[in-house]
């Protein structure tokens, strides 16, 4: 049992500690909240302005901000150990929840300060116990203190790209500059024309020499609003009206792959005929712009940042690599090969949807 809960504890730690060092950045994904992380985010959620609630200032560094009132005295004809703590002084605790989280809330704050206590309560007592002496508890804090050291090699290198340079930033954006295009698009989609009781649907042929008839006669100088109402009506689809062909400024990247050539046409060209399951698109550019770097400054500087950091952890992580004996822990799995208890389930074939509006 007790292995067991210091096995509990050490992933315990491990997860509020990888979550509590994680760096926020464009592309980082979505992950779960713990711990004072947590608390912060409710906190934000609320409305929080991060205004303290008492008067900090009116505490002095060497005063007590937790007290445990009745902590460090004998308890159960147990004597507290020489190393017992009785209270967290305003700079022990600013200095703790800085290391933990920068940018804590006063909130957060308050919550953390609370659990923190109660964890004194109980560390005291195990060392009164001597149980920081258990070998087990020694090989726990030697696994967590590896994890810490891994987040803390991570923060350091986060903070050290924090700040490149105006030549770095000037030379990505040159390097990249034709991802920072901003084009006002109109758009018209041409479904699929279904199948009906009184008639099979035209073939694939038929269907592209109708939508490249639309393309032609907006070409032509027609109204985009009618055509897009037209094709919306012959293949049936009113249920929920036509769209708008108005797609305002759009940037590479935002469209379907087969559609992005639509960003290499200059202002006026209307694209030839995109296709998927659903529909035929065109697409008509109102005008082109090119982002000036002053606008992206702080994204460049996020990506670069997280390339950087990205590139430093590859490499280091590359320094050395783990090799397990497989005398005592068997063979690797093999990749792609069955999982434990049953293979992996197929993926359903993606089915045709309405267009999208």
């Amino acid at each position: 049992m007790q292995r067991q809960s210091l096995a509990i504890f050490a992933f315990s730690c491990v997860l509020a500690g990888s979550a509590l060092a994680q760096t926020s950045t464009p592309e980082a994904p979505l992950r779960k909240l713990r711990g004072p992380e947590k608390q912060a985010s409710v906190s934000a959620a609320r409305g929080d302005t991060g205004a303290p609630k008492g008067n900090p200032d009116a505490v002095g560094l060497d005063q007590a901000v937790i007290t445990l009132q009745g902590g460090c005295t004998p308890f159960d004809g147990i004597t507290p150990s020489k190393d017992c703590v009785s209270q967290v002084t305003k700079a022990q605790f600013e200095k703790l929840a800085t290391a933990i989280q920068p940018s804590m809330t006063w909130d957060s704050k308050r919550n953390f300060a609370g659990n923190y206590g109660r964890l004194l309560v109980f560390a005291d007592a195990a060392r009164a116990l001597n149980l920081e002496n258990n070998s087990d508890v020694q090989q726990v804090v030697q696994f967590v203190t590896n994890q810490v050291l891994a987040d803390a090699l991570k923060r350091h290198y986060t903070e050290e790209y924090a700040h490149p340079s105006d030549v770095q930033i000037e030379d990505y954006y040159k390097q990249n500059s034709s991802k920072y295009l901003e084009v006002s698009l109109e758009r018209i989609i041409v479904p699929h024309i279904p199948s009906s009781t009184e008639k099979p649907a035209p073939s694939d042929a038929e269907q592209a020499a109708g939508a490249e008839k639309i393309r032609q006669q907006w070409v032509a100088g027609q109204d985009p609003v009618k055509l897009q109402q037209a094709a919306y009506e012959l293949a049936g689809v009113t249920s929920s009206g036509s769209p708008n062909v108005n797609l305002g400024p759009k940037q590479p990247g935002s469209l379907p792959p087969n559609q992005e050539g639509v960003f290499q046409l200059k202002a006026g060209d209307i694209s030839p005929v995109y296709g998927d399951p659903a529909a035929y698109y065109i697409y008509k550019v109102l005008s082109v712009r090119q982002i000036p770097v002053s606008e992206l400054r702080d994204s460049i500087i996020k990506t670069l940042q997280q390339r950087q950091l990205q590139e430093k952890l590859e490499e280091i992580g590359k320094s050395a690599t783990p090799v397990l004996n497989e005398t005592y822990f068997g063979p690797a799995p093999v990749p792609g090969g069955p999982m434990p208890g049953g293979g992996p389930g197929s993926a359903a074939a993606p089915q045709a949807s309405n267009p999208p509006k």
